[in-house]
């Protein structure tokens, strides 16, 4: 199990991604942008970058809400290894244009919830097939219902997408590390 959130600077300390969530909204009616970068770690630029590109909807009142922080929060797990524009665009294949839930295969903090439960069981030491993965993926969704048909198909193969690039992005990490021990010294 990784030591912090993925797409935070939060320490996990034994809590699921659900719990989380639900810890920080039960007392407000959203976060503002300056609690936002101190979960995230992300500068008020980035963030006000991506609601200006429609990469996230924008704040209602200036609060930001539990999808809002969510979708910020996947995004932020992927860039070091995705294009951003990428990012926004399988974010778009599985929920539709940010802002508008009439086309969400499920709300952003579901997904959210998910994709760290999948990462909570997963071993990155081990390559998983193709067929692992995907069985993975559907016994976490197994309860899912379709709001619209083929909303199933776009959720397992965004969630193992957003996965395989995770995965990725911790091998980056460790190759980095290596590099500067290696030809920094």
């Amino acid at each position: 199990m990784n030591s912090l959130f993925p797409g935070t600077v939060i320490e996990r300390s034994g809590q699921d991604a659900d719990s989380f969530l639900l810890g920080i909204f039960a007392v407000t009616k959203g976060l503002m942008l300056a609690q936002v970068r101190e979960i995230t770690g992300l500068d008020t630029s980035a963030i006000q970058n991506w609601v200006n590109r429609g990469w996230v909807q924008k704040p209602v009142d200036k609060r930001y809400s539990v999808d809002h922080l969510a979708r910020i929060m996947i995004i932020n797990m992927l860039r070091d290894v995705m294009k951003l524009e990428n990012i926004a665009a399988l974010l778009t294949y599985i929920n539709g244009e940010a802002g508008n839930s009439m086309d969400d295969v499920m709300k952003e903090s579901e997904l959210y919830c998910h994709i760290c439960r999948i990462l909570d069981n997963i071993n990155f030491e081990t390559v998983l097939t193709e067929t692992e993965l995907n069985n993975i993926v559907q016994q976490e969704i197994d309860g899912y219902i379709e709001p619209f048909p083929g909303a199933r198909k776009r959720l397992v193969e965004g969630i193992k997408i957003i996965l395989i690039y995770f995965a990725s992005s911790i091998i980056k990490k460790r190759a980095d590390i290596l590099y500067k021990q290696v030809l920094e010294t």
